[in-house]
């Protein structure tokens, strides 16, 4: 009886240990795209902002 429930326990571990490792490679992967969204969002407007001005000057 003891080895049945040593062995339930370590076979949930073990699945909680992957789920853990994956959560946190999926986290890392979020928080890439997170910056990546961010560097693209401040070139767009850096650019729209550029347009803008150019476009009054020339009136």
């Amino acid at each position: 009886m003891n080895n049945d429930i040593i062995r339930y326990v370590l076979e949930q571990s073990g699945g909680l240990l992957i789920a853990v490792i994956l959560i946190v490679r999926m986290e890392a992967k979020l928080d890439g795209l997170t910056s990546e969204i961010t560097r693209l969002t401040d070139t767009l407007t850096r650019h729209l902002i550029l347009f803008s001005q150019s476009g009054k000057s020339e009136k």
